[in-house]
């Protein structure tokens, strides 16, 4: 089965649509990639520092609640993580 599981050419095989975004966003807030998989753990979900690489670097997908929880943890909403794909859904929708 191949990796790439999305039809969409501009994701260059990734898994993921927001982990560039999680990426520079925690890099912006100085939050380290255990940093924020603690966080995570503290609400209760199980989001080791090693995933958060692979989302980061679109290994990893991630669930709608994961991504809630993410962006509830860097203090942003969900819609700031999806907003670079959404230009491409809209383009083409055209």
């Amino acid at each position: 089965m191949s990796q790439t599981r999305n039809k969409y050419k501009a994701l260059h095989g990734k898994l993921n649509v927001t982990g560039e975004n999680i990426n520079r966003i925690r890099l912006e807030q100085n939050l380290s990639a255990q940093q924020l998989s603690d966080k995570l753990i503290m609400i209760g979900l199980d989001i080791h520092r090693q995933a958060i690489y692979d989302i980061e670097s679109g290994k990893r997908t991630v669930a709608d609640y994961e991504l809630c929880a993410i962006a509830e943890m860097l203090n942003i909403s969900a819609d700031i993580l999806l907003k670079d794909f959404s230009k491409i859904v809209k383009e083409d929708k055209k």
